[in-house]
C-alpha cells in the first residue's frame, strides 16, 4: 500500500513539473519589427511597445513613476517568483524589482523598469516616445538604399547624373550668330555705297 502512494505521488509529481518550470521561467518580452523605428522591445503577452523612463535609475531598484504616473504608465508584471526571460534578439539583462507601492513584481530592462503607455492602441504603436520616456531599440532600422539594394529594386546603386554642360566654342568656325552678324554688316556696308554713288551721280545728272 504504502509502494502504491509513493508511486502515485511520483507520478503527480513529475506531471507537475513542466507546469513549475514555466511558471519559474517566463519569456515576457521580445523583439518586433516596427515601421520607422527598427525593432523594438515589446511584450510577449500583447505584443505591445515597452518604454522606459528617464527619471529612473538602472539597478536601484525603485521606479520613480508612482500615483498618477501609474494610470498613464502601467508597469510590466509578472507573478512573484517567476524569473523573466527574452525572445531572440534580446540581448539585455532582464530582472524584477518589488514595488514599493503595489507590492508587484515589475520587470526591468539593464536594471530600468518596463512600462506600457496607456495610448498605444494596437501592436506596432509607439506613442509614448517622447520628453523623458523612451522605447528600447533592440536593431536599428535599415536605410532606405539598404532596403533597395535587398529588394532587388532597379536603379538601387545608381549614381547621380551629372548635368551635361553646352558645348562651348573651340575658336575653330564661326558660330551661327557671328555669320548673322558679319552678313548684316555687309549690307550696311553695301547700302552705305549705295547712298554715297546716288548722291555723287545727282549733280552729274542736274549739268
Amino acid at each position: 500500500m504504502r509502494r502504491n502512494l509513493a508511486i502515485f505521488a511520483a507520478a503527480i509529481a513529475l506531471l507537475a513539473l513542466p507546469g513549475i518550470v514555466t511558471a519559474a521561467n517566463a519569456q515576457v518580452v521580445a523583439g518586433r519589427a516596427i515601421p520607422g523605428h527598427g525593432t523594438l522591445l515589446v511584450a510577449t503577452s500583447n505584443q505591445m511597445t515597452l518604454y522606459t523612463f528617464d527619471n529612473d535609475v538602472a539597478g536601484s531598484g525603485v521606479s520613480n513613476c508612482t500615483g498618477g504616473c501609474l494610470a498613464n504608465w502601467p508597469p510590466l508584471t509578472i507573478a512573484g517568483g517567476d524569473t523573466p526571460t527574452g525572445g531572440t534578439g534580446v540581448t539585455g539583462a532582464l530582472g524584477t524589482i518589488v514595488r514599493s507601492d503595489t507590492g508587484a513584481t515589475q520587470v526591468t530592462y539593464d536594471g530600468k523598469p518596463l512600462y506600457f503607455f496607456i495610448n498605444d492602441a494596437a501592436p506596432g504603436d509607439t506613442n509614448g516616445i517622447y520628453t523623458n520616456w523612451r522605447a528600447i531599440t533592440l536593431a536599428a532600422a535599415p536605410s532606405p538604399t539598404a532596403t533597395a539594394a535587398a529588394s532587388g529594386e532597379p536603379g538601387s546603386t545608381a549614381q547621380p547624373v551629372k548635368a551635361t554642360p553646352p558645348p562651348t566654342s573651340t575658336g575653330g568656325g564661326t558660330s551661327l550668330d557671328g555669320a548673322v552678324l558679319a552678313f548684316l554688316a555687309v549690307l550696311v556696308v553695301a547700302a552705305v555705297a549705295i547712298v554715297l554713288s546716288i548722291r555723287r551721280l545727282a549733280p552729274a545728272r542736274r549739268r
